[in-house]
């Protein structure tokens, strides 16, 4: 049976709004079951268990427990996407959001059982037994005993999150087949329709505990709420660029809170400016970004820097900037291990990130890439760059279909300031190279030897751009225990064209312009986008 239930305390107060108390109901009538077919991610190798072809008798789908009477006890599997207590602000309960490829559900868990649910984890798989009811009008299920649920030891799968806009989010009662699914939103923050006068409107219970923050954001094709739960490790008073106009993608989960449909982001993770905004927050601001690896973690390792270069799409960038070796990086559900379905493990830890965002040698295999979000804070350097210094555990790969950046082609002497952080690439002679450093050692009068790498000078007849080749991208080949630029492939193994060694050669480079201590050098982001003479493309991701 599914208990009613009613508490006056559970109600959200806030500035601007009069929401109502969530409430545990029954289900009068289910729900019309509609295909809702999501992109998904495979982090295992295998996915044991999967309904579908493993039984002849498979369990339900998520819709059809859905669909069921209430009070029905029924048998389901699903993939976790939001993970126990995330949504406590909002539910008063231990609850847990779960996916597949008909939808999603959203399962009740009373807090007084004290369940462990820590298995749980973003995206795996969990088979469960509970009680068909409702919460908030929305089909839910009930889990009341911790031997009602199994969920896989390792792997599991990731629902990337469908666009929404705020018209649908508003009239998602005409499509409940998009409830409680993961959706995103990008629009622009708007000041709070409810008339308090505040961009974002903080929201307590009846006891003037903070449940988190109302945020409303216009697409274009309306407004629609965001709530930003305190339960789910969000902090909206850190942020400053909660402003009105600013432009934010928000993911999470499609909820209703008992006043209408809102998305409720999952952790900070979920939250984001685009890398160009970033870019004009003041030093010692809190940003959140996403994009994908352009520069390979650890590429400038021999000076002490750790991080990566960060791109959105259109080929904006950031340097990432960690100070520490052991890394900060997180996996899709918040750990520091890559689970794959086999059982196998691999830490996330600089060696493994590095060799996942590295596109050599698998260009010619459409490598996928490396899609994070980064919580930082902005800071200037010496040469009056931007970067984000990384907070510690908060890079994080993320479920989104985020593309490479767009590589635009500079002339060498028009690169400036204005530019810098941009995906480019520049073709050019190699010219006498920076004065500082040192011979590259046997001859090659084209580079001179730096802490941090070797650097080269182009130019295509507008001027001179320099180029750094880190240590940190070359794979010691020889085994000498020493990056070389005899290592490179293109070096090591005829019939490659000649690497471009000296004074004359031709170069074609794709990397990340940085401003290095107030001199823009383009660096190389990885063995494998370097090409040896214009056209000659054999180790790109293009």
């Amino acid at each position: 049976m599914i208990t009613t239930f009613s508490n006056p305390s559970a109600q959200r107060l806030n500035f601007g709004s009069n929401r109502e108390p969530k409430k545990w109901t029954s289900l009068a009538s289910g729900s019309p079951t509609l295909p809702f077919i999501l992109l998904a991610l495979l982090i295992g190798l295998s996915l044991p268990g999967c309904s579908g072809g493993d039984s002849p008798d498979p369990l339900p789908t998520l819709a059809e427990v859905k669909a069921s009477d209430p009070g029905t006890v029924i048998t389901t599997i699903g993939f976790v996407s939001v993970i126990p207590d995330t949504l406590t602000s909002t539910t008063l309960d231990s609850g847990f959001a779960l996916m597949d490829n008909s939808g999603g559900i959203y399962v009740t868990v009373d807090s007084a059982l004290g369940l462990d649910l820590s298995a749980l984890k973003l995206g795996r798989q969990v088979q469960i037994t509970g009680t068909v009811g409702s919460f908030n009008g929305t089909p839910s299920l009930a889990l009341e005993n911790a031997e009602d649920f199994l969920s896989t030891s390792s792997g599991g799968f990731l629902y990337f999150p469908q666009s929404i806009t705020m018209d649908e989010l508003n009239t998602t009662d005409t499509a409940p087949e998009r409830a409680l699914t993961i959706v995103n939103n990008v629009g622009n923050i708007v000041e709070d329709p409810g008339g308090s006068g505040l961009t974002i409107v903080p929201v307590e219970d009846g006891s003037s505990n903070l449940l988190g923050w109302e945020l409303n954001s216009d697409d274009g094709s309306g407004t629609g709420l965001s709530f930003l739960n305190v339960s789910a490790n969000i902090n909206a008073d850190q942020w400053s660029f909660l402003n009105v106009g600013q432009e934010i993608s928000i993911t999470g989960l499609l909820f209703n809170d008992g006043s209408g449909y809102e998305i409720a982001p999952r952790g900070p993770y979920d939250i984001s400016i685009s890398i160009e905004d970033a870019r004009q927050v003041a030093d010692g601001e809190k940003v959140l970004i996403k994009g994908v690896v352009g520069m390979v973690p650890g590429a400038l390792n021999t000076v002490g820097e750790y991080g990566f270069s960060l791109h959105s799409d259109n080929g904006e960038g950031i340097l990432i900037s960690i100070a520490d070796a052991g890394g900060f990086y997180t996996d899709y559900d918040g750990d520091t291990q890559l689970e794959f379905a086999n059982g196998a493990t691999l830490p996330f830890d600089l060696s493994t990130f590095h060799d996942l965002a590295d596109p050599y040698p698998f260009a010619l295999n459409s490598a996928v890439p490396i899609a994070l979000h980064v919580e930082g804070v902005m800071a200037t350097t010496v040469g009056g760059d931007r970067v984000v210094v990384a907070t510690p555990n908060q890079v994080r790969r993320i479920a989104e279909n985020l593309a490479y950046p767009i590589s635009v082609t500079f002339p060498t002497g028009s690169v400036s300031s204005s530019i810098a952080g941009r995906w480019v690439n520049v073709s050019g002679s190699l010219v006498a190279p920076p004065a500082a450093g040192s011979p590259y050692p046997g001859g090659g009068n084209g580079w001179r030897v730096y802490a941090d790498g070797y650097r080269a000078t182009v130019n295509d007849g507008t001027g001179d751009l320099d180029v750094l080749l880190p240590y940190g991208i070359i794979t010691d080949t020889d085994g000498d225990l020493f990056p070389e630029i005899q290592d490179l492939e293109q070096w090591a193994n005829p019939p490659f064209p000649p690497f471009p060694f000296n004074i004359g050669d031709s170069i074609t480079v794709f990397g990340f312009l940085y401003s290095n201590n107030g001199t823009m050098e383009l660096i190389v982001a990885s063995e494998g986008l370097l090409e040896t003479s214009p056209g000659f493309n054999e180790f790109f991701i293009y």
